[in-house]
């Protein structure tokens, strides 16, 4: 059997009692804020775990955010982190779009609103030789001499 294309996919509807994680508004067919997602490279859909208005939020700030707290912060542990994977291209969030196992990023939403399959690219981002140079630049916030022990640790924070 082959696989569905955009045409044949039947999104799915809201289940009961579901809440957007952000807002804790109701998730609900009638006021017509489900939001569903497809990750890469599974091409799986899943319903995400926030409203509408919350995902659009999203695709409309997480880039600048990004690149602003880059550019801000006073922490260089946090700042490694941040530039370690470098500047999102695609909407994410672990509980709001939580990826299977494999799956790469999010590349597309389905609104209920309009029935319409859209880019999970973030507003401003940058893709190719684009990129590159942008996370070049923003690794110059990057203070080498200094560093402190445990800088470069992302999941051992607190450990003596």
């Amino acid at each position: 059997m082959s696989t569905p294309t955009e045409e044949e996919y039947e999104h799915g509807k809201p289940s009961d009692g579901m809440m957007c994680l952000v807002t804790m508004e109701d998730i609900t067919e009638e006021d017509q804020n489900y939001v569903e997602f497809q990750s890469y490279p599974s091409m799986k859909w899943k319903p995400a775990q926030f409203e509408l208005c919350a995902v659009q939020q999203i695709l409309d700030t997480q880039f600048t955010q990004y690149i602003e707290r880059v550019k801000t912060t006073d922490c260089q542990a946090t700042l490694r982190r941040l530039l370690k994977t470098g500047p999102p291209v695609y909407i994410s969030d672990k509980h709001g779009f939580p990826l299977e196992e494999g799956d790469t990023h999010v590349c597309k939403l389905w609104y209920a609103l309009d029935g319409k399959e859209r880019s999970a690219k973030l507003k401003g981002a940058v893709e190719g030789d684009e990129r590159q140079t942008l996370w070049n630049e923003l690794k110059e916030f990057i203070i080498e001499e200094g560093k402190e022990e445990g800088d470069d640790d992302d999941d051992e924070e607190g450990e003596e």
